[in-house]
Formats: structure tokens, C-alpha cells, sequence
């Protein structure tokens, strides 16, 4: 039961500082890279970058 209410307030949690947790890990220089190359590994996310950043 102690589990359940944990794992309750933790998502909680994290849906409502979920801006909060994306711009502190963003904010980081080597953890943005990461996720922009992981980001550009994605065919479908590649062609909108490319298209809304050349057109």
C-alpha cells in the first residue's frame, strides 16, 4: 500500500513540475545535444526540422 501511495505522488509529481524537469534538463548543454541527436535519428521528426528550418 505504501508502494501505491509512493508511486502516486511521485507521477504526481512529475506531471506537475513536468516544464519545470524538461527545461532544467534541456538546460544542460550535454544532455540537449544527446537529445537532439537522438531526436534526429527519427525519420519522420528529421523531415519537419528540415522542412520548417529551410522553407
Amino acid at each position: 500500500m505504501r508502494r501505491l501511495i509512493m508511486l502516486v505522488a511521485g507521477t504526481f509529481a512529475l506531471y506537475r513540475y513536468r516544464y519545470r524537469i524538461v527545461n532544467f534538463v534541456l538546460g544542460q548543454p550535454e544532455l540537449r545535444r544527446f537529445f537532439i541527436q537522438l531526436s534526429m535519428r527519427v525519420p519522420f521528426l528529421r523531415d519537419r526540422f528540415v522542412n520548417r528550418a529551410f522553407h
